[in-house]
């Protein structure tokens, strides 16, 4: 199977791995869980590297991501929280 590649609106590669996608419908739009292969953190940190991005468009195999604007950010956040984490055992 062929990898997703992430890249940004001006298609630019990204060195993400796409972990997870959902639908927020109050927003109406689609969001990726990306893991960022690039280390944001030290080595022994206990936080992981994810972002959460908007998906602007899908081709084939390729997504394109963008960042979530400010004003959309805590309703993305509640649907990820009550939405989709909620729902997994």
């Amino acid at each position: 199977m062929n990898k997703i590649q992430v890249l940004d609106r001006d298609g630019n590669e990204l060195n993400m791995e796409l972990i997870f996608s959902f639908v927020c419908k109050e927003t109406g739009k689609n969001y990726v869980a990306l893991y960022n292969n690039d280390s944001v953190f030290e080595k022994n940190s206990r936080f992981a590297n994810i972002d959460i991005l908007e998906m602007i468009q899908v081709k084939s195999r390729y997504i394109y991501v963008s960042t979530i604007p400010d004003e959309d950010w805590d309703t993305v956040k509640h649907c990820l929280q009550f939405n989709v984490f909620s729902k997994m055992n």
